[in-house]
């Protein structure tokens, strides 16, 4: 069935529209979305040095790819008229998206944004009681991650749970209104690249095998610790729709760190990736503003040289009002007036002639 615009997802900048390939990907913060985002760039040709020269507080030259404002060759569906909209459907496009365990994503989503503050999320939510320490050993970590997700069950209307980092993936596909050819899970990516390089392979895609960076940079594994009886209860609660359509059955997340613990080790990479997202954050904003103010001095600039061009136009338009006065109205046009059948001119005035060449001769000598 042809795409219709109100069966977008909620948030514009989550489609990328492949129109050479018939491909559309819906993105998922925190399920590999940095990684599938560099594949569709790569596919479309997008320039990565246009990425890192962002002046944006992401931490990484892989993270400036969440620039959507950067991508000028992979439009978003909502750019797209009702006629190029109705041309995507999944019979013949592939249109997918990627989900995750719900609980492996909101441990995920809570360190990389709140536990290594990352410098919007602190504005935004570093006054909040349920907001992350500085962890000094690894119970601080458990406690803290412990009593967010208690705050985020007690408080439906918590602000950050809508968020599309935290917000439930359902909701963020609108799956209960766009079709999609397969929505894969995270464990199911390999399946995933198997399936749209055969897609594109049928268009005359004559790439390399498809393959997914890495991009995560994330120090701490989830333990066994973080997930307590009333940690699992609270996520079963807050992501019932995630559970229910696509198909996770136990509130647990897989691949867990049997060692059940977070060393002095990785508690000072964690103190580590905090200074240098302050850092970042610093040479960022400084960047910002001095980019501002040298956009604001060129727009001075431009205004300068624009009144200097229409001075000098008054001026020219002044001097010529001011000749005509003098020559009574004539245009200067610098033709001869041409001569009148008597040897006057049109002026009514006989011409000057210029005497005979001999006459001037005889004129040069003395008189006798």
């Amino acid at each position: 069935m042809p795409m219709r615009r109100d069966q977008l997802p909620p948030h514009p900048t989550a489609t990328y529209v492949m129109r050479r390939w018939h491909a559309m990907y819906i993105s998922v913060n925190k399920a590999a979305c940095t990684s599938l985002k560099w594949l569709v760039a790569d596919l479309q040709n997008e320039r990565p040095e246009k990425f890192a020269k962002s002046l944006s507080r992401e931490l990484t030259r892989t993270m400036t790819v969440h620039r959507r404002n950067l991508w000028k060759k992979t439009p978003m569906a909502k750019q797209l008229s009702d006629e190029k909209l109705a041309t995507i459907n999944p019979e013949d496009w592939f249109i997918f998206a990627v989900v995750r365990h719900p609980t492996a994503r909101l441990f995920s989503a809570w360190q990389s944004k709140l536990l290594l503050r990352e410098p919007w999320w602190v504005e935004q939510f570093g006054h909040e009681p349920w907001f992350p320490r500085v962890p000094r050993n690894g119970e601080d970590v458990v406690e803290d991650f412990v009593r967010f997700v208690r705050a985020a069950r007690e408080q439906p209307e918590l602000g950050i749970m809508r968020n599309r980092h935290f917000a439930p993936q359902p909701w963020m596909l609108a799956t209960d209104r766009m079709e999609y050819t397969r929505i894969y899970k995270t464990t199911e990516i390999p399946q995933l690249l198997q399936d749209f390089e055969r897609h594109l392979r049928e268009r005359r895609w004559s790439g390399n095998p498809l393959s997914l960076r890495r991009a995560n940079e994330t120090p701490l594994k989830p333990i066994p610790s973080l997930f307590t009886p009333e940690v699992l209860e609270a996520v079963s609660e807050l992501y019932a729709t995630d559970f229910a359509e696509f198909g996770y059955s136990d509130p647990m997340p897989t691949g867990l760190d049997p060692s059940d613990e977070y060393g002095e080790p990785q508690i000072a990479e964690v103190e580590r990736l905090i200074e240098r997202a302050e850092r970042i954050n610093d040479l960022a904003l400084r960047g910002q503003r001095l980019s501002h103010a040298l956009r604001e001095a060129q727009a001075q600039a431009r205004a300068r040289e624009a009144a200097r061009h229409r001075w000098l136009k008054a001026m020219r338009r002044s001097a010529l009002r001011a000749k005509r006065r003098v020559t009574g109205g004539a245009e200067p046009s610098g033709k001869k007036l041409p001569r009148a059948a008597d040897g006057r001119s049109q002026n009514g005035l006989h011409a000057v002639r210029k005497p005979a060449p001999d006459r001037e001769e005889r004129a040069k000598q003395p008189a006798r």
